[in-house]
């Protein structure tokens, strides 16, 4: 368990020093401006099917426009033999609703146990809370294709920085 707690640490670190202090960002588009999201940084905890485990994690939201953003996110097996991780590199999109509060995307999926490692994508969708609180609750389906597809559920929290 030792080590697990490490490697958490080493994620929330690595996480804390990518992760800059910003002001939401302006953007000029057709002679207006448009406000972007600021970069964000929470937890995850989730529940997956294949494994008939939960996981926990975390993940950075950094936006790359109005609508799109990069997620980087980590989550870990707590209990699990072989140290089982997974990393996740994924482009998410809001499509234009009333709130904005629907996302999808898909992205890299790189997971390891046991010593052996497998890479794969991801394909998902979910709802994240308004935009006006100083924390944006999220809740999210996952479905991840690598030598076994698994299914996922999960639900966390991002901190704008």
């Amino acid at each position: 368990m030792g080590g697990f707690t490490a490697r958490v640490a080493i994620v929330i670190a690595g996480l804390a020093v990518v992760a800059t202090v910003t002001q939401g960002q302006r953007r000029v588009r057709g002679g207006r401006a448009v406000m972007v999201d600021r970069p964000a940084v929470g937890p995850r905890i989730g529940y997956d099917f294949d494994f008939d485990h939960v996981f926990i994690g975390g993940q950075l939201n950094l936006p790359v426009g109005r609508r799109w953003g990069l997620v980087p996110s980590a989550e870990f097996y707590p209990g699990q033999t072989g140290s089982r991780f997974r990393l996740n590199a994924d482009l998410k999109y809001h499509p234009p609703t009333v709130y904005g509060l629907f996302y999808f995307g898909g992205g890299f999926a790189y997971l390891h146990a046991s010593g052996a490692s497998d890479a794969g994508g991801n394909l998902f969708a979910g709802w994240e809370g308004r935009r006006a609180r100083p924390f944006k609750p999220f809740l999210e389906a996952r479905v991840v294709f690598a030598n076994n597809t698994s299914f996922n559920v999960l639900a966390g929290l991002n901190f704008p920085l």
